[in-house]
């Protein structure tokens, strides 16, 4: 009895407060919204602004019926606030803290801005707190400081918020943390030591942060951790030995850092305790290294396993085919070599297979894809692999992704892909197809995206391909480097990329090329194939055509007159045609062109003086045309960004206009070959871009910024024909790295500017087969990068400057045919330069290579080095001879006074001096006989 009235009494108690506390909540509400806490949302949202109207249901005096907001069914706070992704801007305001019984708080997914983290910390029931994508305008504030305030908090989210400080307290109290995400923010710092400290912690995400150095041994200490993501940060070193006692670690994210060593290793006796939870692996671009381990296919769990771009090496081991679950595997980019193992086939899993730019080799059968039935990505580019399937094999998959560029699949087309329907990319390049494209490839392009069968033997007509039937798609077709023929055929209308360029393509350009077949072309290249007939104007219908290559070809005709239609263009290549007539002024308007190829045509006319509108211009050849009257001035003084000006080879007259000097960007000038004259202007050594090589300067390789699908590389390299050593180079990817002026072939006089000889990064001057005289500069050893000087055909005269001894990578020299007087300088790399012909027709010269000097007895040359050294030699000559016979005459009644006194050695000294006179004798005979020999051979060849 008496617990059942103490019972009783106890539920009275009970019954009597809950009555106070509705009273009491009475008191300050109108229906279950608390007063305080009402008046503190609406001064929230009084500073915001509401792009959604998501708000408006915030009116009236009961709170918790408004849209994001709910409250306890009893007491009536407020708990949860949920405002995610509502479009809303403003002001985090301070007090959100007044709701002091808030559980859960999503801010995130807007545009707020907070000064710090303050309010929260009176938040202590707080277990949910999300405040993704808010800026904090107190870059620097602790927010750690208030979110440890928060005792009961579970979950707490703050990327992309902008933090650049991580945070530092002397005691943790987030002892009750689950979740972490600080991903995307700005620290800048090594890993924080307290990470290490937070007891419960199972997900941990800081990807995005900038983090560097190693991590600390104190990680091993997380033991629960299950989700542990690093990704995109500078951290580096190897791994501490403590990680393998992560044993509940479920995903391992780590890409992007600079981890090194190996990692399979770390766990060893631990890897019992996380070979069963690990599920996701990605240590993608690392410096991991080792061997897989042969029992890597004890990691049951694992369904995706990223080791692309890392050092790991060795073989595959045949394990991997226990990995009954995985779902992704990637080893690209490592140095895996051997045979691909034939239990891959047992991944019944398995949808995506990436192996691409590793050393394996060995033969891939229809065993290794016996079950993998729900494969859709296969990727084996960049090995040495041998397709052994036979032609009547039906894959049990249906493939999306096919990369399988430089394995052997040929020397017939792959029977298999017939039955592959739904195929967005086919990487065939460089696969040793030599066959005809079968009549059946038509029906499996519907959804081709990008196709490459580049780089084989194909032969046969262009294959028919099907328009995409997926909406708003755009295709990439590259076929070049076959051995297609015929005319070139309709392709899909949605095409964006073609690329049939080095084939045997006949006949002309379809006349609709741009009007009906392919308007929306980005990318058209023909080059390198046998059209005829004129170029289209239906190309101008091409609105966005970015890059146009229809080099080597026979086209001819004039150039169309209709270029201001085509603003996109950045690359316009023409070169190695029959192109005639004037180049329109039209030509000149295309803004955002930077590369202008029209080299190897019948083009002439004056050169337009449009062409100064083309601001963003960096390559411009007009070379071996028939363009005539003076360079435009307009060049100099408005394409600042102008790398490579070739030019050469036509029949441009006059000065070089003084505004040629303002392009400091300019590391090519070749301007031979014309009937120009006046001096060499020596501004020339304002070219800042020939003194100091930086690879940011000029444009190089369109490639690099058009579409990069191909695996063989960008689709088109800027190309260059340069004389350079004496013979003609064609420049492409290395065209980055050259320094050249050529100004031969002209009618230049005066003398060689010696300011011309700073530009230090110049690796090829030829001045040749001008007018120039005066002498070699002396400074000419600044030229620091110099391999190839021709200086040959000029008026030069005075000696060879011994500082030409200097230049170190000097490998081409020719002199030949000036006035040149005096030794020729030796030594270092000169010295390797023996050819006799680089310094014939100058009478004057002598020493090796040529015939030794008059006197030769290591007499310096009297040029105008010397001039300024004679008035000291006449003065000093005279003390120098009086001091010679005193130090003579002192030796020899030394040594006689010896000789009468040592009767030994009057014996060795006569015996030595008959000896002596004995080989000189030989010698002189010997030299006599040659001399006499080489004026018979001369009268000899005279009388001839």
């Amino acid at each position: 009895m008496g617990k059942s009235a103490a019972l009783v009494e106890m539920l009275v108690i009970l019954i009597l407060f809950q009555s106070l506390s509705f009273s009491c909540i009475g008191a300050n509400s109108n229906g279950s919204c608390i007063k305080y806490e009402r008046e503190a949302l609406l001064k929230f949202k009084a500073g915001l602004l509401s792009n959604s109207n998501s708000l408006e249901s915030w009116v009236g005096d009961d709170c918790c019926v408004w849209e994001g907001v709910s409250c306890h069914n009893i007491t009536g706070h407020v708990i949860k606030l949920d405002l995610s992704f509502q479009f809303l801007r403003g002001k985090v305001s301070p007090y959100l803290g007044n709701v002091s019984n808030l559980q859960y708080l999503h801010l995130g997914g807007n545009e707020l801005t907070t000064d710090n983290l303050h309010f929260v910390s009176s938040l202590s029931s707080l277990k949910y707190l999300n405040m993704k994508d808010v800026s904090f305008v107190d870059k620097y504030e602790n927010w750690l400081q208030s979110a440890n305030m928060l005792p009961s908090l579970v979950e707490l989210y703050l990327s992309y918020c902008g933090l650049y400080n991580s945070g530092h307290v002397s005691h943790l109290n987030l002892t009750s943390l689950e979740v972490l995400n600080l991903r995307y923010n700005n620290f800048y710092s090594t890993f924080p030591s307290w990470f290490s400290n937070i007891s419960n912690i199972q997900y941990l995400d800081l990807r995005g942060n900038y983090f560097r150095g190693s991590l600390p041994n104190e990680i091993g200490n997380l033991n629960s951790l299950a989700f542990l993501y690093l990704s995109a940060n500078s951290l580096e070193g190897r791994l501490p030995k403590t990680f393998g006692k992560l044993c509940n670690l479920r995903e391992l994210a780590m890409e992007s850092n600079n981890f090194s060593g190996e990692f399979f290793g770390l766990f060893g006796n631990s890897r019992s305790c996380i070979q069963n939870s690990l599920e996701y692996l990605d240590l993608f671009n690392n410096s991991f290294s080792g061997i897989l381990p042969n029992d890597l296919g004890q990691f049951k769990s694992l369904e995706v396993l990223n080791l692309c771009k890392n050092a790991f090496w060795g073989p595959i081991p045949v394990s991997i085919g226990q990995l009954s679950n995985l779902a992704l595997l990637d080893l690209s980019y490592n140095t895996f070599r051997g045979p691909i193992p034939v239990s891959v086939g047992q991944l019944y899993n398995l949808t995506t297979l990436d192996v691409r730019n590793n050393s394996l080799d060995g033969i891939v059968s229809e065993l290794h894809f016996s079950k993998l039935r729900r494969l859709m990505s296969l990727r084996m580019s960049r090995n040495s692999i041998v397709f052994d399937i036979g032609p009547n094999w039906v894959p049990p998959f249906q493939l999306v992704a096919i990369w399988l560029s430089s394995c052997k699949l040929g020397p017939q087309f792959p029977q298999w892909l017939k039955t592959q329907q739904y195929i967005k990319t086919l990487m065939m390049s460089d696969v040793s197809i030599s066959d005809s494209v079968p009549d059946w490839f038509g029906n499996i392009s519907s959804y081709f995206r990008v196709l490459d069968l580049s780089h084989n033997q194909i032969f046969g007509a262009l294959p028919k391909l099907r328009k995409l039937n997926e909406g708003n798609g755009y295709s990439t077709i590259l076929l070049n480097s076959n051995k297609f023929e015929g005319p070139i055929t309709d392709f899909p209308s949605d095409a964006v990329v073609l690329d049939i360029s080095n084939n045997l393509l006949q006949g002309q350009i379809p006349e609709m090329i741009g009007r009906r077949i392919m308007p929306l072309l980005e990318f058209l290249l023909i080059c390198n194939n046998h059209l005829n007939g004129t170029i289209p104007v239906s190309l101008c219908r091409m609105e966005s055509l970015s890059l146009l290559d229809l080099s080597k070809n026979q086209l001819s005709g004039g150039l169309p007159n209709c270029w201001r239609n085509l603003q996109a263009l950045k690359l316009i290549d023409l070169s190695n045609n029959m192109l005639s007539g004037h180049v329109p002024i039209s030509l000149g308007s295309i803004k955002q062109l930077q590369s202008l190829h029209l080299k190897n045509n019948r083009l002439q006319g004056k050169i337009p003086m449009s062409f100064k509108n083309l601001k963003d211009l960096k390559f411009l050849d007009l070379s071996m045309n028939a363009f005539a009257g003076l360079f435009p001035p307009g060049i100099g003084e408005s394409l600042s960004s102008l790398t490579v000006l070739s030019v050469h080879s036509n029949k441009l007259e006059g000065e070089i206009p003084l505004q040629l000097c303002c392009l400091s960007s300019l590391r090519i000038l070749n301007l031979a070959n014309n009937m120009m004259g006046g001096t060499i202007p020596t501004c020339f050594g304002n070219f800042t871009a020939m003194v100091v090589y930086e690879k940011a300067i000029g444009y190089w390789g369109h490639g690099a910024t058009t579409y990069t699908e191909s695996e063989n590389g960008g689709i088109y390299d800027d190309k260059l024909l340069v004389d350079i050593k004496g013979t003609e180079l064609e420049y492409t990817r290395t065209l980055q790295f050259l320094c050249s002026i050529d100004l031969s072939g002209n009618s230049f006089v005066g003398s060689i500017p010696k300011e011309l000889f700073n530009l230090s990064s110049v690796q090829n001057l030829n001045l040749s087969r001008n007018k120039l005289d005066g002498h070699i500069p002396w400074n000419i050893d600044n030229l620091k990068s110099l391999e190839s000087l021709d200086l040959s055909k000029n008026n030069l005269s005075g000696s060879i400057p011994l500082s030409i001894s200097n230049l170190n990578f000097l490998s081409h020299l020719n002199l030949s045919f000036n006035n040149l007087y005096g030794r020729i300088p030796s030594g270092n790399q000169l010295q390797t330069l023996d050819d006799r012909s680089i310094y014939i027709g100058n009478s004057g010269l002598c020493g090796p290579p040529l015939e030794g000097c008059p006197g030769d007895g290591g007499k310096l040359p009297t040029g105008h080095e010397q001039a300024g050294n004679t008035r000291k030699d006449n003065i000093e000559m005279p003390w120098f001879y009086s001091g010679l016979g005193m130090g003579f005459l002192t030796g020899y009644v030394g040594v006689c006074s010896i000789l009468y006194f040592k009767k030994s050695w009057r014996y060795a000294f006569f015996q030595l001096v008959d000896r002596i006179y004995n080989k000189l004798w030989v010698a002189i005979a010997i030299k006599a006989n040659q001399l006499r020999s080489m004026f018979q051979r001369i009268k000899f060849e005279q009388n001839a």
